[in-house]
């Protein structure tokens, strides 16, 4: 119980307080995780359906799974803890959230300052024309520019992060007086060096 009260206070008289969080978070709202027992890519290998090389030479492939997890982001809703973190920030405990997660449902549970540091299943994009449209979920869009097929608007194996996610995670994180990981094993490269770059920062 002393612990929780520390906690608490650390909160509420932290400056700037951030969340990282990960598909653990998502679970209770029916989105399977990725490396768990029941995982997604137990049944979609992701170097079969979510490398950047399997999107440029099959991209009806990739759009398999990705139209997978549009249909299960739809059927979801935000659970307790994405309203839990909602409640922080409208009362001004809560400065902004970095999430691993492309399901929207941070938004969705009414969360502003929210970074998509992987994307969002509700995007696509050209990676020729860098045109950005929102994904339907009927079948893969095409470029309005140069007709071809877009890609889905997260972050694939292979490919980089965002600049601008990248580095506004980062400032977040620097700038951080408490920083909570929220549904993740912070296993996955970039976002795992973020905790570590904002305990690094405190003790300066």
């Amino acid at each position: 119980m002393q612990k929780e009260i520390e906690i608490s206070k650390k909160i509420k008289f932290s400056r700037q307080t951030i969340a990282l969080t990960g598909a653990g978070i998502s679970t209770a709202s029916g989105i399977p995780d990725f490396r768990g027992t029941n995982g997604l890519w137990k049944r979609y290998n992701p170097s079969d359906y979510a490398h950047i090389n399997t999107f440029n030479e099959d991209p009806g492939k990739a759009w398999e799974l990705a139209l997978k997890l549009l249909d299960l982001a739809h059927q979801s809703e935000p659970c307790s803890a994405h309203k839990a973190l909602t409640a922080m920030e409208e009362k001004g405990f809560l400065h902004g959230i970095i999430t691993q997660n492309i399901d929207n449902l941070h938004q969705r549970s009414g969360s502003r300052n929210v970074i998509n540091y992987h994307g969002s299943i509700y995007e696509a994009v050209c990676i020729d024309c860098n045109v950005l449209s929102m994904n339907q979920g009927e079948t893969p869009p095409m470029c309005r520019i140069c007709g071809r097929i877009m890609k889905p608007g997260y972050t694939f194996f292979g490919e980089t992060v965002s600049s601008a996610a990248f580095l506004e995670a980062r400032n977040l994180a620097s700038y951080s007086d408490v920083f909570m990981v929220v549904g993740t094993s912070a296993f996955v490269q970039p976002a795992a060096d973020l905790p570590f770059i904002a305990k690094k920062m405190a003790l300066i």
